[in-house]
């Protein structure tokens, strides 16, 4: 696991989550909706139908999290699918409503998305381009 990208990539997930949190919040704010408290706000990430796009990054990294823990350790075909599993939500479907529609969207209108996806991108092993919105 030490050469592996998938540490690297967990933590570069953590990150690229909180910076799609933090814009879904502005974005909710904007539109005139009210967030009274840090409890409010994680009771609307956990349980908002808007929010709730957000949760597949969650749960991936919640498996990572898990995966990394496991004994005996990782196998590396384990990370490797992983990672995979990573590209596929970030780079996947372009359907309305699906993850990677969400994400494209607000990377076109994000810059630090945009930057956090390019980092995330060299975990794959190649510049992943997402489907346009």
């Amino acid at each position: 696991m030490k050469d592996h990208p998938l540490p690297a990539l967990r933590n570069q997930l953590l990150s690229l989550h909180k910076i799609l949190m933090l814009a879904e919040r502005a974005s909710y704010e904007k539109e005139g909706n009210v967030i009274q408290s840090p409890n409010h706000f994680l009771q609307l990430l956990t349980g908002d139908v808007r929010f709730a796009w957000l949760r597949e990054l969650s749960q991936l990294i919640v498996m990572i999290d898990e995966a990394m823990e496991e004994k005996p350790p990782i196998t590396a075909d384990r990370a490797d699918a992983l990672v995979e599993e990573t590209r596929i939500l970030l780079t996947g479907s372009n359907e309305s409503g699906n993850f990677a529609a969400r994400y494209a969207a607000m990377m076109q209108s994000v810059p630090s998305i945009a930057a956090a996806h390019a980092v995330i991108s060299k975990a794959f092993g190649s510049e992943d381009r997402l489907p346009q919105p």
